[in-house]
């Protein structure tokens, strides 16, 4: 019997399936609740968010309103919760002032839906400089850009009472060809964040979504990072990579160790959704394999679970 719940990301399966083939196949694989990728409504260019220009699912509230009433009527046929959602990435950049309003109304709509279909997490990206090397000045502006932003959110998640979590990022130099450390990689600094913001709030309304893939790009161990962010830690984005790209496969597919992962949740006080966001194993097959990848996802959910609960037995 299962002693955490099972999630799985959205991304890729409801565009390939459809929201009710999508539902039908969670389902069907055994999972319990979705990371709902919000982000994958928006149908604007890279080069129109930097411009600040609003996207129809945004701008519209009656597009918005329909796809909520899509999303909640497949889960409450198929049982499958609504464990996390993920906003859209980025809602802002230094200096980018009309983007970065926009992201604040983007963010805003966001917590609603979160509320709308009984949802208490999401996950918003921090922001990060263009600077892609790293260098002092660029984590400087990376602070000032973020505190702006999710402090700007603080009024919206007090009132549906909805965390918000940072995750672990990674930045790419084109030049170098080569990954740096991103925003709140550096695990002291995500605590720093999240110690921050909850104090400005004055309370508990920010938390942390730990991307294994994003630890393993940045040479970073899993165990480690989950006794540092201790109860920090709200949310999980499980997935693999073979250390060059983020590929976002099922886990042993790369190059992450598992071991250190299971012990690090099993060690915790961590009792939230295992969550998995292994889009691109779904995006690696074609449409008629996803429910078959969704299944491998979900075996391996079942796999962790059995052993953090086999360790924390033994404790």
């Amino acid at each position: 019997m299962l002693t955490m719940k099972i999630g799985v990301q959205t991304a890729h399966t409801i565009d390939a399936l459809g929201i009710d083939g999508a539902f039908d196949a969670y389902r069907a694989a055994g999972f319990d609740c979705v990371d709902l990728g919000i982000d994958e409504n928006v149908t604007i260019s890279w080069r129109e968010k930097l411009n600040g220009d609003e996207d129809p699912f945004f701008g519209d509230r009656n597009n918005y309103m329909a796809y909520v009433a899509a999303i909640k009527a497949a889960s409450e046929r198929t049982g499958v919760k609504i464990g996390q959602a993920h906003a859209p990435f980025p809602l802002g950049s230094y200096g980018n002032e009309p983007m970065n309003a926009r992201g604040i109304e983007w963010g805003n709509i966001c917590i609603e839906i979160c509320h709308l279909l009984g949802c208490d997490k999401l996950v918003i990206h921090p922001l990060q400089s263009i600077n892609m090397r790293q260098d002092p000045s660029s984590s400087v502006a990376e602070w000032e850009m973020n505190i702006l932003l999710y402090t700007a959110l603080i009024p919206q998640l007090r009132k549906y009472k909805v965390t918000c979590c940072l995750e672990n990022l990674w930045k790419f130099d084109y030049a170098a060809k080569k990954i740096y450390s991103g925003v709140c990689s550096d695990i002291e600094e995500a605590c720093k964040y999240i110690d921050y913001l909850n104090g400005v709030a004055g309370e508990k309304l920010f938390g942390f979504c730990l991307d294994t893939g994003h630890l393993t790009l940045a040479a970073l161990d899993t165990k480690q990072a989950i006794e540092r962010l201790g109860d920090r830690l709200a949310a999980l984005h499980i997935n693999d990579n073979h250390g060059i790209e983020d590929n976002h496969v099922n886990p042993y597919s790369g190059v992450t160790i598992w071991d250190r992962f299971i012990r690090g949740i099993a060690e915790s006080n961590f009792n939230g959704n295992l969550n998995f966001e292994t889009f691109g194993q779904y995006k690696a097959v074609p449409d008629d394999f996803i429910a078959t990848a969704l299944g491998w996802t979900a075996d391996v959910g079942r796999y962790f679970d059995k052993k953090i609960a086999e360790i924390r037995a033994a404790k």
